[in-house]
C-alpha cells in the first residue's frame, strides 16, 4: 500500500494556494522582462498593451493586487512585486481581454525575476531567471525522473528490496538538493520530499531529517506535518503527536499557522475517540478565532461530527437499494465489520483509489469485512459504464434509491470520497475523507484484532 502513495508523491508538492490572511506585504521583489508577440499573430513589432497581473485572495471575495504591469512598445516591462511570503505566485498575462496564459513563479524578498516570453503560446515560450526559480527547475526536473522510477515501482517491476532501496536512493538525491542550495524554496519543497517519502521504507532517517528541516525553516507543509504525525501517534501514542504539534506551535509561525496545528489537535484527538477533550479544545479554538469565517465553518463541521460521527459512536441507519435490485440497510450488516464508501464513479481520486480498495477487499474478506459503495450524482449508465471496465466486487447502492442531499446533510459530506470504516458492533472505527484512505491500515488492524478476538472466544 505504500508503494500505491508513491505515484502521487512527486505531484504533491506543486498543489499550492497561496493564503492570504497577512494584513501587510512585507516581502518586495522586481519582476521584469520582455514578452513580443508571434508575427503571425501580429506583424505591427508595437508589443505594447501586454498585461501582466498577480493577485492574492484575502478573504471571500475580496483580494489584494500583488504585481501589475504593462509592456511597452518594445514588450519591455518592469515593476515592484510585493508580497507576504516566499512562495510559488501565479502570474496571469492578458492582452485586449484576451488572457494568454498563467505561469507560476518563486517569489522572494529581494530576487529580481527576469522574464522572457512570446504570444501567444506563453507557457511553452516562456523562461524565467531568478536564483530562486532555477533551484526550482532543479527540483522539478528531479520530481520528472522520480515520476518515471514510481510508475515502475506501482506496476510492480520492483522487489520490496529494490524499492526499499530505490526510495532511499531518491530519498537522498532530494535531501542533496536541500543541502546545496540552503534556504531556497525549491530546497524547502525538495527537503519536504525527501522526509514524506522515506514514510515506512526508513523512518529513523525520516525523523531525522525531519528536524533538521523544522530546525532551519520552523514549519513544515501539512502533508508532511500529517505524515510525521501519523507515525508519531501509530509508534508513540497519542501525547507524542500531541507533543509534537506543540513543539512546532512554540516556534515563530503565523497565526494562520497557530490556527491550523490547533485543527491539527482537535482532529487527533477526534481521530482518538478523547471525544471529551476535543470538544474542549474546540471550544476554546471558537472563542480564539470567531473573526475568522473559514475556522469557524471548520468548527461546526468538526463539532457535527464530534456529536455524531465521531469513533465508537454507532454508525447511524442508512436504506437503499442495491444494483441487484435487493434493499439493504446498514443495520443489516451488524455482525459484521464494514467499509461505506461515498462517492462519484467518475471522480479522479475514487478511481485512483480503486485498486487499493479491491486490494482491500481481497485480503480483508478473510475477516468477513464488507465494503458498499454509495455513488452520488451517478445515473445507472454511468454506473453499468464504470463495472463495465472493472468487476464488481462487492455491495453498490442503486443511484436513484436513496435521497443524496439527505444522505450528504446527515454524514455530513464536505468531499468526495469520503469512507466510513465501522466495526462488527455498528461502531464507528474512523472517517476517511479524500486521501485519508492512505491512513486506513491502522483502522483495518483494529477490525483483525477483533475478528482474532472473537475467533478465541
Amino acid at each position: 500500500m505504500k508503494a500505491q502513495k508513491l505515484a502521487l508523491l512527486f505531484l504533491a508538492f506543486f498543489l499550492f494556494s497561496c493564503s492570504g490572511d497577512n494584513e501587510t506585504n512585507e516581502n518586495s521583489t522586481i519582476i521584469k522582462g520582455q514578452i513580443t508577440v508571434d508575427p503571425e499573430l501580429d506583424d505591427t513589432g508595437d508589443y505594447s498593451g501586454i498585461e501582466i497581473f498577480a493577485s492574492i485572495r484575502t478573504s471571500g471575495e475580496q483580494s489584494d493586487t500583488l504585481y501589475y504591469a504593462v509592456t511597452d512598445s518594445t514588450g519591455h516591462f518592469s515593476n515592484k512585486a510585493t508580497f507576504p511570503e516566499k512562495d510559488i505566485y501565479p502570474l496571469l498575462i492578458s492582452r485586449n481581454n484576451n488572457t494568454f496564459g498563467v505561469i507560476n513563479v518563486v517569489l522572494a524578498n529581494n530576487d529580481t525575476v527576469n522574464v522572457q516570453g512570446q504570444l501567444p503560446d506563453i507557457e511553452q515560450s516562456i523562461e524565467i531567471d531568478s536564483r530562486e526559480n532555477e533551484v526550482l527547475d532543479v527540483f522539478q526536473r528531479v520530481e520528472r525522473n522520480f515520476a518515471r522510477v514510481a510508475q515502475f515501482i506501482n506496476a510492480g517491476a520492483f522487489s520490496s528490496d529494490s524499492v526499499r532501496i530505490e526510495i532511499n536512493k531518491w530519498s537522498d538525491i532530494y535531501w542533496d538538493i536541500y543541502e546545496k542550495y540552503p534556504q531556497t524554496f525549491g530546497a524547502k519543497l525538495a527537503g519536504e520530499t525527501s522526509v514524506s517519502m522515506l514514510s515506512g521504507f526508513n523512518d529513523s532517517l525520516m525523523i531525522q531529517r525531519s528536524s533538521q528541516l523544522i530546525q532551519d525553516y520552523n514549519d513544515i507543509l501539512p502533508s508532511t506535518r500529517s505524515t510525521l504525525l501519523e507515525y508519531y501517534a501509530e509508534t508513540e501514542g497519542l501525547d507524542r503527536a500531541l507533543t509534537f504539534i506543540e513543539n512546532l506551535k512554540s516556534k515563530e509561525i503565523g497565526l494562520e499557522d497557530q490556527m491550523d496545528l490547533e485543527m491539527e489537535r482537535i482532529e487527533l484527538l477526534y481521530d482518538s475517540s478523547e471525544t471529551l477533550q476535543a470538544t474542549q479544545v474546540l471550544d476554546q479554538f471558537k472563542e480564539t478565532y470567531a473573526e475568522y469565517d473559514a475556522a469557524m465553518e471548520w468548527a461546526e463541521d468538526i463539532s457535527y461530527d464530534l456529536e455524531f460521527l465521531a469513533p465508537g459512536y454507532a454508525f447511524p441507519n442508512i436504506g437503499f437499494r442495491l444494483l441487484n435490485g435487493d434493499s439493504l440497510n446498514t443495520r443489516d450488516l451488524l455482525g459484521n465489520p464494514y467499509l461505506l464508501e461515498i462517492t462519484r464513479l467518475d471522480n479522479a481520486l475514487y478511481q485512483q483509489q480503486f485498486s487499493r480498495t479491491v486490494a482491500i477487499h481481497q485480503i480483508y474478506k478473510n475477516f468477513e469485512l464488507e465494503i458498499v459503495t454509495i455513488p452520488l450524482a451517478n445515473t445507472a449508465v454511468t454506473v453499468d459504464a464504470f463495472f463495465n471496465e472493472r468487476t464488481q466486487l462487492w455491495k453498490v447502492a442503486h443511484p436513484n434509491s436513496f435521497d443524496a442531499d439527505q444522505l450528504i446533510e446527515r454524514l455530513n459530506l464536505n468531499r468526495i470520497p469520503t469512507r466510513f470504516l465501522v466495526d462488527s458492533d455498528g461502531n464507528i472505527i474512523r472517517r476517511y475523507v479524500g486521501e485519508e484512505y492512505d491512513d486506513i491500515v491502522r483502522g483495518l488492524q483494529q477490525i483483525t484484532t477483533q475478528t482474532e478476538e472473537q475467533t478465541d472466544l
